[in-house]
């Protein structure tokens, strides 16, 4: 018999709510939560998965692999909770899966009207119903619709596209993100306990704060040594308004992921946001309306 997860804990995003940040700060703290029964199970840990894209959290998944998928996930949780036991001596007491395609889509488009990430029930669902556990607790972060949208696209554009922001989002004059009604459908899953809802932007009193805010999803706030970072866990950065007005430039010549790498770590690095100011990408009333 497989080992049961009395507790699971699924950070499922949103994206660019800093993500990022609170994984990378979690690898570093794995230790210490295996002390205190808390397995882990990172995005990239997920993603090296054989089948991880017959997942739901994809439309284009292939629906005849997804036990497959289960079956692996399985395993993964059953090797960490192993570590648990190694290094704790007691069974694993939750499971922490933190993953932003846990709620599908990356970011607002097309396929999101009218209903704000339509696919997030079946991508949580299928977790579930992989693991069984005997309690579910969701944590989410929303962040500010304007910011969330620019912070999306500066990611695309950093990555090497060269596209409008209307390409991406055609619904921008609409209230397209429904965090009201996200939530309500994210609770009413069957199996799910409870849920949390944590605004991104009080981020702004430190990455610290903001770890140690979520660290009281597994019940342990204050109770880990957060001094180990050495300073803030950083936060990714974004573009200066002339980085990006460079890069939609410079991006459609760009041929490799190489290329693209370092024209990102130049413009940073060449014409940073604290100099250039930020990249201001909706105008003053689009602001407003959102």
């Amino acid at each position: 018999m497989p080992p049961s997860i009395p507790r699971l804990v699924l950070h499922v995003g949103i994206h660019k709510t800093g993500t990022t940040t609170l994984q990378v700060s979690l690898k570093k703290l794995r230790r210490q939560l295996h002390e205190r029964g808390v397995a882990l199970i990172t995005i990239e840990m997920m993603k090296k998965l054989p089948h991880e894209r017959s997942w739901a959290a994809r439309r284009t998944r292939n629906r005849l692999e997804a036990p497959l998928f289960q079956h692996e996930l399985r395993n993964l949780v059953e090797k960490e909770m192993a570590q648990v036991q190694a290094v704790s001596g007691a069974p694993t007491q939750q499971v922490l899966i933190s993953n932003e395609r846990l709620v599908g889509a990356r970011m607002p488009s097309e396929g999101d009207a009218p209903k704000f990430r339509p696919v997030a029930e079946a991508s949580i669902t299928e977790v579930m119903k992989a693991l069984s556990p005997g309690e579910v607790h969701l944590a989410m972060y929303t962040r500010r619709q304007d910011r969330l949208i620019e912070s999306c696209y500066l990611w695309e554009i950093q990555k090497g596209l060269t596209h409008g922001v209307r390409d991406q989002f055609p619904y921008i004059d609409e209230p397209v993100l429904r965090y009201y009604d996200l939530a309500k459908r994210l609770k009413a899953i069957e199996g799910v306990d409870s849920m949390r809802i944590r605004p991104f932007e009080m981020i702004s009193g430190g990455s610290l704060l903001y770890l140690d805010d979520f660290l009281s999803n597994v019940g342990l706030q204050g109770e880990l040594d957060l001094a180990e970072f050495g300073s803030e866990p950083s936060a990714n950065r974004s573009y200066s308004g002339k980085a990006l007005d460079i890069a939609l430039q410079a991006n459609s010549v760009l041929e490799t992921k190489d290329e693209r790498d370092r024209m990102r770590k130049f413009l940073k690095r060449a014409f940073p946001v604290g100099e250039y100011s930020s990249a201001k990408i909706l105008s003053d009333e689009q602001r407003a309306k959102l």
